[in-house]
């Protein structure tokens, strides 16, 4: 049964590939490669670009708050605000300040720490401070 679904998969996404050359559709295309071509066009990858340091706080956010085993709810309630706010901020999608992040960091039992980076990407030097 296995099996048989494996084919099928493979089939569809290959008819699916087959019309996207046709239609220029997405459907059966691969994610990676979805972006990869999505990332061509300027105004996407100035967007992608401005929203990376929100997602890749997001990820830690998610991350520490599932190895603490707590909720969304329950994080709220840590920082005093709400499971919407929280969601917010765990979507990636939006900036996040000094005061949230000191009260997210005390929330999830860590520090936040915020700097600055300067000098050669090879050899750069850094100013950090805990909040």
């Amino acid at each position: 049964m296995l099996l048989d679904f494996a084919k099928m998969l493979t089939y569809s996404t290959e008819m699916a590939s087959d019309t996207r050359k046709a239609h220029d559709s997405p459907i059966g295309t691969p994610l990676a490669e979805d972006i990869r071509s999505s990332l061509e066009d300027p105004t996407i990858r100035a967007e992608h670009q401005r929203l990376a340091p929100f997602e890749a706080l997001a990820r830690l956010v998610i991350m520490r708050r599932a190895a603490l085993g707590l909720s969304q709810q329950e994080l709220a309630t840590r920082m005093q605000t709400t499971a919407s706010a929280i969601s917010r901020i765990e979507s990636g999608q939006h900036a996040t300040n000094a005061r949230t992040l000191m009260r997210l960091a005390e929330a999830l039992q860590a520090r936040a720490i915020l700097g600055f980076e300067y000098g050669s990407p090879g050899h750069p030097e850094r100013e950090l401070v805990v909040l």
